[in-house]
C-alpha cells in the first residue's frame, strides 16, 4: 500500500504555493509521493476529447516525464487520464488532484488508474475532507489546487463554458504561464484553448516548442516522438466520440429527471433544455453539469448538451 499522510497548513510538508491561497484546504490528504518537484505542469481538457487530442496529451505528457518534470492533473476521464498515462507509460511522476474526498473514486472506472499513480512514484491528492463527494463546484476549487502546484498550465482541448477554461483563468490570476492547442477555427471543442489566447496564453505549434518554452527541450531531445496533430479538414467531416454509458444513476431528482428527459442524442442548448423541463435556467445549468460528471449526457458545444451515447 502507498505511503498515506494527511498536512495541515502548519505542517512543513504543506505546498507553499497551496498555503498562499485565499481558500487553502484545511488539510490535504496524499496517498504516494511528496508534493516537490523541480518543475510541475499541468495537463488539462475536455473529457469527451477527440481522439486526436488524447493522443497528444498522452505523448506531451511522456516527454515532460521522462525530462524529470512532473504532469498534474485532475484525474477526469479524456485528456486527464490520457495524461496520467503518459506520464506513468514514460515512467515519470504524476498528480491526480481529485474533486473528492479520499474514499470516494471519481470516475469509479479510474480506481486502478489511481492506485497505479499512489504506488509511485506520483501522489493521488484528496483536497476535501474524507467522504466527500463529486460536487460541481467542488472541480472548480480543485483546478485552482491543481494550478497552485503547477509551473505552468497546458490546455490541449476545452470548449466554453467548461471547467478547463476556468483552470486557464485561475492560472492567470495565479501568475502561471498558459499554452493551449488552437484547433481549427470552425471546431467548437477548441473554443475555450481559442479564447485563453485571446487572453494572452501562448499557441502550441509543436511538442517541441512547448519543451523548449518550459526549458525541458534538451532534456528530451533525443526521445521526443514526432507527433503531429491531425483534424478534420472541413465542418462536415466526421468527429471523433467517446463512448459513454446510458444508465441513469438510482438517484435522480425530479428535476434531474426532467432535464435528462428533455436531452436527446443530438445536442440542445441549455435554454431550449430548461424550456422543455420546465427548470429554470440556473437550475438547470448546475443539473446539466451534475449529469455531464455522471457521464450520463455530454456537454458540448458551449451551452449545449446532448446524451451521451
Amino acid at each position: 500500500m502507498a505511503h498515506l499522510s494527511t498536512l495541515s497548513p502548519d505542517d512543513p510538508l504543506y505546498p507553499a504555493r497551496v498555503r498562499a491561497l485565499p481558500r487553502r484546504p484545511r488539510a490535504l490528504t496524499i496517498e504516494g509521493g511528496l508534493l516537490d518537484a523541480p518543475c510541475a505542469v499541468a495537463i488539462v481538457g475536455a473529457r469527451d476529447c477527440s481522439s486526436e487530442a488524447s493522443r497528444f496529451a498522452f505523448e506531451i505528457a511522456g516527454a515532460i516525464a521522462r525530462a524529470g518534470a512532473v504532469v498534474i492533473s485532475g484525474g477526469a476521464v479524456g485528456i486527464d487520464a490520457a495524461a496520467h498515462r503518459g506520464a506513468l507509460a514514460a515512467g515519470g511522476r504524476t498528480w491526480a488532484v481529485c474533486a473528492t474526498g479520499r474514499g470516494e473514486c471519481f470516475p469509479k472506472e479510474h480506481a486502478a488508474l489511481f492506485d497505479e499513480i499512489a504506488r509511485g512514484p506520483g501522489a493521488v491528492v484528496w483536497p476535501f475532507a474524507d467522504g466527500t463527494k463529486a460536487l460541481p463546484n467542488n472541480f472548480i476549487y480543485r483546478n485552482a489546487i491543481l494550478v497552485a502546484l503547477a509551473d505552468a498550465v497546458v490546455i490541449i482541448e476545452a470548449g466554453v463554458p467548461s471547467g478547463t477554461f476556468s483552470a486557464a483563468s485561475l492560472a492567470r490570476k495565479q501568475g502561471r504561464p498558459v499554452w493551449a492547442v488552437a484547433g481549427p477555427p470552425w471546431d467548437p471543442r477548441f473554443a475555450g484553448c481559442r479564447r485563453a489566447i485571446d487572453d494572452g496564453a501562448r499557441v502550441i505549434t509543436s511538442s517541441a516548442s512547448l519543451l523548449d518554452a518550459l526549458g525541458l527541450g534538451d532534456a528530451v531531445a533525443d526521445t521526443l516522438p514526432a507527433i503531429q496533430l491531425t483534424f478534420p479538414s472541413a465542418p462536415g467531416d466526421a468527429l471523433p466520440t467517446l463512448s459513454h454509458p446510458t444508465r441513469l444513476p438510482a438517484e435522480l431528482s425530479p428535476d434531474a429527471r426532467a432535464l435528462f428527459e428533455a436531452c436527446a442524442t443530438e445536442a440542445r442548448h441549455i435554454d431550449e433544455i430548461a424550456e422543455r423541463a420546465r427548470v429554470c435556467v440556473r437550475d438547470a445549468a448546475t443539473g446539466l453539469l451534475t449529469l455531464a460528471l455522471e457521464n450520463v449526457l455530454v456537454e458540448g458545444p458551449g451551452g449545449f448538451f446532448r446524451r451521451a451515447i
